[in-house]
């Protein structure tokens, strides 16, 4: 007689039972009262919301000053003298310009690639002499040079006057605080003068093409800028070899900045047998601006601290009440025979569950904010009468909020732990309920 096998059902383990159970009633008993939570997840949603916002407009501004701090000035990664960035000389400079020009180019880095050279002078008008900074740049794009980001950023600028023509090799272009303590305006003569390493001096003359009026009161009053051609006049006459074409500096401009660790190496081991060059990325040129960014990050954080207030005591109030009001029906699970680790359970998954639709509405609320700032921005014009230059640098008048991926997951983890935290001492609470106290109440 044939009898059919039968294949025994596989029974479902008892902790998966007990967490689908406990689950269940956590999530039925935070509806309970439905408008204390909702109340609840709308003071969280609303403190999330704004915790990005402010967050993602510090990120925004510490960007846009980021981004012009790089054009405006020595790009992604610097090479120059090793002891250049110290004390700035005119007499310390890179002899052999040209070679290390192409060498680095020959890297097939992505991005640009900018011969720089910057000379202290001392420029005089017939009516009066101010310190000034001269700085030789590609002022023009041509098949092996692209033009400058710091000539893309100044072209704009131009109040009076034109652009310097490729063939003009006397040409320079002021800044508008410059033009008005000389006293210069276009066509005017100005004479740069520099002291050389021996003790002499040189000077040569140029003729103001341009006057600009750029964002940065430092650029106003302290810039000329110049064709290469001119400003390497200084370099030979400090002893460097016109065909070598020396500089002062060679500017990094790379497509991607996240490649910026990558090719700062790659650099390194390009020029590590001579010892005379180093090669710094903007951190290292600019640490001024880290430290200020450290602190306005700093202070941003303090303001997530009120939020993060707000929401524990939400959640706190939320969770402490509802333990509170069902004191007797703990009181009766407990003589029904459910343990302490149980209860303990339960009310944890209460504020887990609270914590996961706070963490939803939070990033529901606060995400379409940033989402629409991120796309209109915020004008500060009005809250800038002084100027946007600061540290340096200088911050675009409007604001996008940003946000980096790093900065959501530590918002939401930051939110989600404190909120979990917030929920142990109710339930340690709930669990040291005992039946009999329970029930008298």
């Amino acid at each position: 007689m044939n009898q059919a096998s039968q294949t025994p059902k596989r029974s479902t383990p008892t902790w998966q039972i007990l967490v689908t159970t406990l689950g269940t009633m956590a999530w039925r008993n935070l509806w309970r009262n439905r408008k204390r939570t909702v109340i609840t997840l709308s003071s969280i949603a609303v403190g999330f919301a704004l915790a990005v916002l402010f967050i993602g407009i510090g990120d925004g501004s510490h960007n846009s000053m980021i981004r012009n701090a790089i054009q405006l000035g020595e790009g992604h990664i610097t090479v120059q003298p090793k002891n250049y960035l110290a004390a700035p000389s005119n007499h310390s400079f890179l002899h052999n310009g040209k070679q290390l020009v192409a060498a680095i180019k020959a890297l097939d880095l992505p991005g640009k690639v900018m011969p720089r050279i910057s000379i202290q002078t001392l420029a005089s008008t017939a009516n009066n002499s101010v310190g000034a900074g001269l700085l030789g740049i590609e002022t023009e794009s041509s098949l092996h040079h692209p033009l400058d980001p710091m000539a893309e950023k100044l072209k704009p600028t131009l109040i009076s006057g034109a652009w310097l023509t490729p063939d003009d090799e006397r040409g320079v272009i002021i800044g508008s605080g410059m033009a008005r303590k000389l006293k210069a305006k276009i066509g005017s003569k100005i004479v740069l003068m520099a002291g050389k390493k021996g003790g002499d001096s040189q000077a040569y003359l140029a003729k103001v093409r341009g006057i600009f009026h750029a964002p940065m009161d430092e650029m106003n009053d302290f810039f000329i800028v110049s064709h290469l051609s001119f400003a390497r006049q200084f370099l030979i006459g400090e002893g460097g070899d016109a065909f070598r074409e020396p500089l002062t500096r060679i500017a990094i401009f790379l497509q991607d900045p996240h490649t910026q660790d990558d090719w700062k190496q790659k650099l390194k081991s390009l020029l590590k047998n001579d010892n005379s060059l180093v090669v710094l990325d903007w951190q290292e040129m600019m640490p001024q601006l880290i430290q200020f960014i450290a602190l306005d990050n700093a202070g941003n954080y303090v303001f997530l601290v009120f939020i993060l207030i707000m929401v524990v005591f939400g959640i706190l109030n939320t969770v402490l009440m509802s333990v509170l009001e069902r004191t007797r029906e703990f009181g009766l699970l407990r003589a029904l025979g459910m343990n302490r680790q149980h209860l303990l359970l339960l009310v944890l998954f209460e504020s887990l569950f609270l914590s996961l639709l706070a963490m939803i509405a939070g990033w529901l609320l606060g995400g379409l904010t940033h989402l629409w700032f991120s796309h209109h921005g915020i004008d500060f014009s009005s809250f800038m009468e002084g100027g946007t230059s600061l540290m340096g640098t200088m911050m675009d008048p409007i604001i996008y909020t940003e946000l980096s991926w790093d900065r959501v997951k530590q918002l939401t983890e930051i939110v989600f732990i404190t909120t979990m935290v917030t929920g142990i001492y109710p339930a340690v609470k709930a669990a040291k309920v005992t039946p009999v106290e329970a029930l008298r109440t």
